[in-house]
């Protein structure tokens, strides 16, 4: 659903309005998928530091066009992961919004924790299925920040590596994070 702000068509703003009522703070977020910017065009404007991860070229280029790459807002080249290493990316011919870890690359695989980033206070991921392994490559921050987290969790993404289709939530939960809300395939957790 395409809903205009600011001048300008964005994606998903009533699950972006809804994460963010949960949200105390506004200092730092984190974008894991940062795709073309969608969330991150409003993700800047509410928080002091936005950090954007996202693998693919193309869309880092058109994120560029969409959000105001002000002081305190970073965008990163690589592929969130619970262990370092590299990966290739496969975006389907129909979306570019469908875009996956698919096996060996050149694109590097890092950890959230390696960033050591302070006063996280929202974290959004949309890596179709590989969320779970974004989380535990940051769960000393997960457990340090306790941030309001928003993580897509679509039928059918997580399976294509041997997980459940909602573990990623599981995961979450059994950090202490509570569910709030559940949004079309998207979860809504805090602590």
């Amino acid at each position: 659903v395409l809903f205009r702000s600011d001048g300008k068509p964005t994606y998903q703003h009533h699950k972006l309005t809804k994460a963010l009522s949960f949200v105390r703070n506004f200092r730092t977020a984190i974008d894991v998928g940062g795709h073309c910017g969608l969330w991150s065009m409003h993700l800047e404007k509410r928080f002091q530091f936005l950090h954007a991860f996202e693998p693919v070229a193309l869309h880092r280029e058109c994120f560029t066009r969409n959000v105001n790459m002000r002081d305190g807002v970073l965008l990163y080249p690589v592929a969130l992961g619970d262990k370092a290493g590299t990966v290739s990316i496969h975006t389907s011919n129909t979306s570019s919004g469908d875009s996956w870890v698919k096996g060996d690359g050149d694109i590097p695989l890092v950890r959230l924790d390696d960033y050591d980033l302070p006063d996280v206070d929202f974290v959004k991921l949309d890596c179709e299925g590989f969320e779970l392994f974004a989380l535990r490559g940051g769960e000393a921050m997960l457990k340090r920040c306790k941030p309001v987290i928003c993580v897509e969790q679509k039928p059918g993404r997580a399976q294509k590596f041997g997980l459940q289709e909602t573990e990623a939530v599981d995961y979450l939960k059994s950090l202490g994070a509570n569910l709030v809300s559940v949004m079309s395939g998207d979860y809504i957790l805090q602590w």
